[in-house]
């Protein structure tokens, strides 16, 4: 079987679409008869002008005459051209459905454009991708006409990212004299729909009410995305004592000893397709606090402790019995969970579909 496996221009980003394509065709790879190559067009200039002309190139006779060559074209990132040929499998991941449900979280242009490109692919594909069978559930209730392109197969989650030794110090200046088991950790990237206005709030709240925690600090370690500028903002009118760190984007190296050391992961987003800090997390050992959203519970399941979204006592409660040392991070529970999560079992069932989609275009 011959692949090709676009990420739409997220290759070296080093974040979410392309780590998930990366490990895709690294996975797709190691199977026997597979065959992988990954789109290599790229683009200078502005963000949006580079994907202006991805688009364009999308379009082209030339790239629609490279399609031929090729059983499958999986396209990562949701965007796909208007026509594939028919001897080609035009296979799509739809990560989210933010756009719809959760709009005022994204630029109103890019949620627009969102829209419209996951209308289009969910219309024109052969194969539908989902990251969870909470987004195939979401996404079938939205778009039922396609119920039976649609297979829900989880991201990989990467074991190697986790060492079991951590680093002696932090290459990021924000990150110094944290100390350890005495900080709050969240991962990703800083924007409205990750909801970090609760953890903030909730992280002041428990150091008015618990005297324990006084000295511990909380770490944001991720870009800066849409909305940004609010956390910052409330960061900024925080009291005086409280310790919190906006690390930005951080190393591999730093991100371990980050792992390794906090007291708990909180991870209080709005809405997920999947969540791969999740896994990450897990795989740690750290206890894991999280918002109450489907994905959340189908990721992480018991071992995860979960609040109500907008109850910022909640959350400061569930904080407070880290502090007090009561969450409980299961080893053996956390290897179960992560298991589902494989690269044999990303490839196989990807493999899979693919097949299943061949065989019905040839009908």
């Amino acid at each position: 079987m011959k692949i090709l496996l676009d990420d739409g221009l997220q290759k070296g980003v080093g974040t979410g679409i392309g780590n998930y394509a990366a490990a895709l065709g690294e996975a797709l790879s190691a199977l026997p008869d597979t065959n992988v190559t990954r789109e290599d067009f790229s683009a200078h200039g502005s963000r949006k002008k580079a994907r202006a002309a991805y688009l364009a190139y999308l379009g082209s006779r030339a790239y629609r005459e490279k399609l031929g060559g090729f059983d499958v074209v999986h396209y990562a990132n949701y965007a796909m051209p208007r026509k594939v040929p028919n001897n080609t499998v035009a296979a799509v991941t739809v990560h989210d459905l933010a756009a719809f449900t959760h709009p005022e979280t994204l630029p109103r242009a890019y949620a627009a454009y969102n829209r419209f490109m996951i209308r289009r692919a969910v219309k024109r594909a052969d194969l539908i991708f989902t990251v969870s069978e909470s987004m195939k559930r979401e996404l079938v209730a939205r778009f039922p006409e396609a119920a039976a392109h649609v297979a829900a197969v989880y991201p990989a989650h990467d074991a190697a990212a986790i060492a079991p030794t951590t680093p002696p110090v932090y290459e990021n200046k924000a990150l110094s004299g944290l100390e350890k088991r005495k900080f709050f950790l969240f991962v990703g990237t800083v924007e409205r729909r990750k909801n970090l206005t609760d953890l903030l709030r909730a992280y002041l709240l428990l150091q008015k009410t618990c005297p324990a925690a006084r000295g511990y600090a909380l770490v944001l370690a991720g870009r800066e995305g849409f909305g940004a500028e609010e956390l910052t903002k409330l960061i900024n009118k925080a009291q005086t004592g409280a310790d919190i760190r906006l690390a930005g984007y951080v190393s591999a190296a730093d991100r371990q000893k980050l792992y390794g050391e906090a007291a708990a992961f909180v991870f209080p987003s709005l809405y997920e397709g999947f969540g791969s800090p999740q896994t990450e997390a897990m795989a740690a050992g750290l206890p894991l606090i999280l918002s109450d959203i489907p994905t959340n519970r189908e990721v992480s399941g018991n071992y995860g402790y979960f609040y109500p979204l907008g109850d910022e006592s909640a959350l400061a409660a569930l904080m407070a019995r880290a502090v007090a040392g009561k969450l409980q991070a299961d080893p053996t529970l956390a290897a179960a969970r992560l298991s589902r999560f494989s690269r044999e079992a990303l490839a196989t069932r990807t493999k899979d579909a693919y097949l299943a989609a061949m065989k019905r275009k040839q009908q």
